[in-house]
């Protein structure tokens, strides 16, 4: 999908929950629901270009909205959709850092993997086990990651927990997921797939990450763990919030691509941070899996503020900026050529480059842009002169 301007700006959210996610406050996971859901992402801001449909565990989300999209012709607004899968991960689970237990792990795919090809290579490779009760043979379980599989690991959790505590219990499948820790390794080397070749990348969550104290014993580890993704992800109340966490990943030497994105769990008349539309960043690239992999090693291409300053330089000052050149052959004009009969180019405000063989246009174009520019330079022009088209 690329734009015949060059890369623009425009808002990337990497982070939506759906109401399918096993964790979410959209509602109950009926049509009504999703309607409204659908809805809200269908009024989000024209700058908004892309968005990531991250879950836990599980693509149930992404396969309806796209499905909406490809099939029902819904969010004509948005220019990709993204599949991303959330994990809770081994490393530092169940260590006191705050009522945030667990640091998230995030799988941003292409979307050019299919749903069904992230599910059998993917996800069914997974496995996790935990023995809950004493004995031989009791309170074993083990299993792929599967929604039933996580319901009856949460039915056994709750089976092998003193009856006084039970009441505070979520259902199966919650209780299922709050108890599922898996190790990255086993993450990373179930991506190592040709199927998934340069059609991923590995985000961290900040907040979880930032929580954990730094201890003799944890140093190297949690500096393993940011560093090893490409990029990192927050939800931030405000941008001076934002701004304050980059610059604390700065001070402490580790991986500083930090993306605002919703998180959103909520609609977004929701006055909670984590609501849709809440996001804060800008890329300056296709709206393509690839043009995200492009912010991984050219990160001036991240904007995270209000809104890109050069946006609003072109905005106040239209006579200054070119946004497009037509160029149309006169009626009853005697040239042959076709060069630029019926031609439209458009330009981007930031950088264009003029290439092409010798006698491709090259020179004409710029002749033409400074006609009608009103270029008092008329004596330069090598095309739009008095001995070739410009003959009286």
């Amino acid at each position: 999908m690329n734009s015949s301007r060059g890369s623009l700006w425009r808002k990337w959210d990497l982070h939506v929950h759906t109401p399918a996610s096993i964790v979410q406050h959209y509602g109950s996971n009926s049509e009504e629901t999703w309607e409204r859901f659908i809805s809200d992402l269908e009024e989000l801001p024209k700058d908004f270009s892309v968005l990531g449909i991250n879950d836990y565990l599980f693509l149930d989300g992404y396969e309806r909205l796209k499905r909406e999209k490809e099939v029902n012709h819904r969010l004509k607004n948005i220019d990709l959709l993204l599949p991303v899968l959330e994990f809770r991960i081994s490393k530092f689970a169940g260590v006191n850092f705050g009522s945030l237990k667990r640091i998230n792990f995030h799988v941003v795919f292409s979307n050019e993997v299919e749903p069904s090809t992230i599910r059998s290579q993917f996800l069914n490779t997974l496995e996790q086990g935990y023995k809950l009760a004493p004995g031989v043979n009791e309170g074993f379980w083990k299993g792929s990651i599967t929604r039933e599989s996580l319901a009856d690991l949460g039915k056994a959790v709750k089976g092998s927990t003193p009856i006084e505590k039970r009441a505070n219990f979520g259902s199966d499948l919650v209780e299922g997921f709050n108890n599922l820790n898996l190790d990255e390794e086993q993450i990373f080397k179930a991506l190592d797939k040709t199927y998934f070749k340069e059609k991923f990348i590995i985000a961290i969550g900040k907040t979880e990450w930032d929580s954990l104290n730094w201890t003799d014993g944890s140093i190297a580890e949690k500096k393993d763990v940011i560093n090893r993704a490409e990029i990192v992800f927050t939800s931030a109340e405000t941008l001076n919030n934002f701004r304050n966490a980059k610059q604390k990943l700065k001070d402490n030497g580790v991986n500083d691509l930090l993306l605002d994105c919703s998180d959103a769990h909520r609609f977004s008349d929701s006055r909670d941070k984590d609501r849709i539309g809440k996001c804060f960043t800008w890329i300056k690239a296709d709206p393509t899996f690839d043009g995200l992999r492009q912010i991984t090693y050219e990160s001036e291409r991240v904007y995270v503020g209000e809104r890109p300053p050069i946006l609003d330089k072109v905005r106040n000052n239209r006579t200054k900026y070119i946004q497009s050149l037509q160029i149309n052959k006169v009626i009853n004009s005697r040239l042959n050529e076709t060069w630029f009969e019926n031609l439209t180019l458009e330009f981007n405000p930031q950088l264009v480059t003029i290439i092409g063989n010798k006698g491709n246009g090259k020179s004409a174009l710029l002749d033409i842009l400074g006609l009608v520019g009103d270029t008092k330079n008329h004596s330069n022009f090598s095309f739009l002169n008095n001995t070739r088209f410009k003959k009286t």
